[in-house]
Formats: C-alpha cells, structure tokens, sequence
C-alpha cells in the first residue's frame, strides 16, 4: 500500500514510530504507533494480542474491520478515519490499524502528565486544593466534577499549523450571553499561527483590542474558580498541555475579589476587600507621595519631619527621584530573581537581598532609611494581588507617577491620578465596559451578571 510505504519512509527520521504487520492469508494487516506517546502495554494487550491469535486460530477474511474491532476489543474510544488524518491521531496517542481500506484509530494514549496537585501560584487555606494539570481530559474532568449539567457546552478547535493543538471554548448554553459568545468564538477561530504551546499564546493574540497595560484576560489553575465564572455567564477557555484557563472577560473590580472570600464571613470580606483596595492606592502612589513632599510641596510638611527627612537625606549623594529609581530597580532585580529562583534558593536570595544589602546601602549613605521603608511599604502592598499581569501594570503606572510628582508635585499626582482613571474608564473587555460597578459591598456574582447582562431567557445553540 502506498500509504505504509510513505510511513516506513517516515520511519527513517522517526525512529519511535512503530509499524507491526500481520497475515492473514493473502492479505496483511498493519498496526501503527508512536512508541513515546502511546501506551505500549495497552496495545500489546487488547490490539497485537487479538489479532495475532485471530491470525492463527481463524486465519479467515474479515467480513469488515471496524464490526470484528467493535465486537471483540475492549475499546470505546475508536474511529473509522481516512489517510490524510493518520499522521495527526498518531501524534495524539492513537494506535492505527490498517487493513486493506480500511482505518481505525483507536485511543492508546500514555500517561505523560503529572498528578493533580495544590496550586502553586494561587495558594488556598479553606477551599478545594485541586488544580489543573497538563493533561486537558483531567482539565474538562475537574470541571464537569463540579457542574454536572447538560448545558455546559465545550465547543472545540485546533489550532496552529505545527502544533495542532487542541483548544476548547467551555461555557453554559442557559446563561452565557451569546453575543460575547459568537465574538469570542470568531476572535479564537481566526487565529492564524504555526504555534500554540499554551493558554497564554491564546492570551496574547486575542487581547489585541486593547491599548493597555492592565489585562483585560485572567488565567487561573483552580477549576473551582472556573466553575464560578462559568455559573456567572463567563465564557473559559482550556488548552492542551496547558495548567491555566482563561476568564473571558475579565473586569476590573476581579482583581480584589480572592477565592478564600467564599468561605469567610462577610464582615471579614468587605474589610478585606477595603485593604486590597488601600494597598493598590499605596502601591501605586506611595513613592510618588514622597518624592513631592520632599522635592516639590516641603512646605505640607511639619517642620520636625522635614528637618528630620533632611538630615537623613544629607549624606545621601543623589537627588530623591535617582535614589527612589535606585532602589525601586534594585527591588524590581530582587522580585525577578525571586521568581526564577528555585524554591530551595529563594529564601537565602530574598535574606541577601533584604537585609544585607538594604543595611548595607543604609550605612554607606548612598539611601535613606526612610526611602528604604516607603519602597518596603510599596513592594509589601503589591503582594496582595496575586494575578502577576495585573501587578506589572502597577508597576508601570508607579514609575508614571513618581516621575510626575517630581516635576510637578502633588498637582502631578493628581494629574497621573486622572490619567489612570481615564484610562480604566475607557477600555473594553470583549466590548464590555472593564469597570462596571465598584461597589464592594456587592456580591461579585450580582455584579458580573449585570457587566455581561445575561440574558436568561436565550436558549439558542451555537454549533
């Protein structure tokens, strides 16, 4: 057949791919593999075996290959296909059988993933300790585990040239507002690449709408977060060999929202809340605050702080901004360094960082021991978010606003103030409105409902 002479010829440059031939008679049947990605035991139990017993016990012609496979191996997961699709069920762990014109894929994927495991990135003290692993059946199984209903629909795409990866689009049919729906199906189906590794490739291409550094797309590795945003009418999109999922879309107020909220009382929760909120205010302006009271508005200072402020200030060699960018670049080099470090290093990394050299710099007079403090203050308010693309927006729009306090004082951070606000106000997430009600003492699922208005009463399918 010429379809096996082009796979032997293919076997000279892979030699993991498998190709076992059997007689029957005058006529050979071909078992196919990729030995590194299917499960080799598998398909010597339930496919090599059977047939070779046939090929000597009943040594007959089958009436038809895909009935004798249905009546007689062990298998749910099979499929009659053609030629031109054996190449890609090979590279997703299927094993084919060819037998004259006929072809049967059938599913012997090996286990290549790691277990389910805690999340790392978004640690949890009350709620479910299960997140989402590579393995993207595990991934749709978490989350049919919580919402175990017939309208949650997965409509599914592959995309990349090379990489043909498997991408799927999950949200319920009862709830989800089928225009945000249609758009973001379109936005995902036109994606025209050679390659999608993972969630975050998706990411990138598909925020493109946006002039912004704010993310207007949250990933997260907690199916129990998916499940609520699904319940909300939010639309969640999972990848092959991907640990992260994608909310589409995502608003503003979300990023104050935390996942241990659902399981404290509410009291609690609105003062957690309020801090969150404080922290991003002192986050972003509490550099900026200084460096105007100290080189622009002296006068808003008592006059024992300002002397005070002064005298430490005096041994210091560099005007207040340069030594604000000293240190804020210095703790930028830590947090990366931190981040990329194994976890047995980061400890000593982060004591080099903090204490010696921090003392260090003190006691050399090259910064200021209150500079030392309003950076720590800064760096320790950042902490409380926890999506890492939202504090990198923060981080740029600090340094925004401590260059404006310099030339222009607090006037300059009112001004930087305004400009953010403005900016905020005018993005879209999927064309809705990124800030909708900023009303913390309402519950983030009435809130989310009203961004996307829901339209409960919608009941057509999208296919």
């Amino acid at each position: 057949m010429e379809t096996i002479e082009e796979l032997k010829e293919m076997k000279k440059n892979m030699p993991d791919l498998q190709i076992k031939e059997i007689s029957f008679n005058l006529h050979k049947l071909y078992i196919i593999n990729i030995q590194t990605i299917s499960n080799s035991s598998m398909t010597n139990s339930f496919i090599l075996e059977y047939f070779s017993k046939r090929s000597l016990i009943k040594n007959e012609i089958f009436s038809s290959l895909k009935k004798d496979i249905l009546n007689y191996i062990p298998s749910i997961s099979f499929i009659e296909i053609d030629k031109k699709n054996i190449m890609e069920y090979l590279f997703n762990g299927f094993t084919i059988i060819i037998f004259n014109d006929e072809i049967i894929a059938i599913e012997t994927k090996a286990s290549l993933d790691r277990a389910i495991s805690e999340p790392t990135s978004e640690p949890t003290i009350k709620g479910p300790k299960d997140a989402f692993n590579e393995n993207y059946n595990t991934n749709i199984g978490l989350i049919r585990k919580r919402i175990k209903s017939e309208n949650l629909y997965i409509k599914e795409l592959t995309i990349g040239s090379i990489t043909k990866t498997k991408v799927s689009i999950i949200y319920l049919n009862d709830v989800v507002d089928k225009e945000l729906l249609n758009d973001i199906i379109n936005k995902i189906s036109s994606i025209k690449t050679d390659k999608i590794l993972d969630t975050y490739y998706i990411k990138e291409l598909i925020k493109g709408e946006n002039k912004t550094v704010i993310p207007t797309i949250k990933s997260t590795e907690k199916p129990d977060a998916i499940a609520k945003c699904l319940t909300e009418g939010k639309i969640c999109v999972l990848t092959e060999n991907s640990s992260n999922a994608l909310i589409l879309p995502t608003f503003f107020i979300e990023y104050f929202y935390n996942s241990e909220d659902n399981y404290q009382k509410k009291v609690y929760v609105y003062f957690v809340k309020f801090i969150r909120i404080l922290a991003l205010l002192i986050t972003i302006f509490a550099p900026s605050i200084y460096l105007s009271l100290i080189t622009y508005d002296q006068q808003m200072l008592p006059t024992n702080l300002l002397i005070n402020f002064s005298l430490q200030r005096s041994s210091v060699p560099f005007p207040a901004l340069i030594e604000a960018f000293l240190l804020m670049i210095t703790f930028e080099l830590l947090y990366e360094a931190d981040a990329l470090t194994p976890t047995t290093r980061g400890t000593s990394l982060s004591i080099l960082g903090a204490l010696v050299l921090g003392d260090a710099a003190v006691s050399a007079g090259i910064v200021s021991p209150i500079m030392v403090i309003v950076v720590a203050i800064t760096a320790i308010s950042s902490i409380f978010f926890a999506f890492q693309d939202f504090q990198s927006s923060i981080r740029l729009y600090r340094y925004l606003t401590m260059i404006l306090s310099c030339f222009f004082g607090i006037i300059g951070i009112v001004f930087g103030f305004l400009f953010i606000l403005t900016k905020l106000c005018s993005i879209k997430s999927f064309n809705k409105p990124f800030i909708i009600s900023f009303d913390i003492f309402k519950s983030k699922n009435k809130l989310i409902k009203n961004g996307l208005m829901v339209q409960n009463t919608n009941k057509t399918n999208i296919q």
